[in-house]
């Protein structure tokens, strides 16, 4: 895509693969994911680094929900489960889950489908209206 003012090239607000992370994705990393209550987890195979491990970096008591096609994050336990520091791939089918879902399906649907069940529509219209500035 073209900017319309200038004609140049715009480049998605996205980070691709190999790119530098913003700093602040760091400093949130740290404070934001320990005063997690829900994780919803949406559109992965969480194989890349460093977003395949954000899962472990919630609360033990956080919830956790995986809406993907095929079930991701089941991996081996992680350095950090290892040692006795909580987290951990994600317990799906294991005995002693007790907070891992995962709802299988295409994403839009599925996340429409949870909308609607938890009664989150005018929320989830006033969000989808906002328009971000560049």
């Amino acid at each position: 895509p073209t900017c319309e003012a200038c004609q140049g090239v715009v480049k998605p607000d996205i980070i691709f693969f190999g790119e530098n992370l913003p700093r602040r994705f760091f400093n949130c990393v740290q404070e934001d994911f320990r005063k997690c209550d829900l994780l919803l987890v949406m559109g992965t195979s969480l194989v890349v680094q460093p977003f395949a491990s954000l899962i472990e970096r919630v609360p033990d008591e956080c919830p956790r929900v995986l809406i993907n096609r095929d079930k991701a994050g089941g991996g081996f336990a992680s350095l950090s489960s290892i040692l006795g520091l909580g987290g951990g791939s994600f317990q799906f089918d294991k005995k002693g889950n007790y907070r891992d879902v995962f709802l299988q399906g295409d994403t839009d649907d599925k996340s429409q489908e949870l909308v609607d069940k938890l009664g989150w529509q005018d929320t989830f219209n006033q969000l989808s209206q906002v328009k971000h500035d560049l």
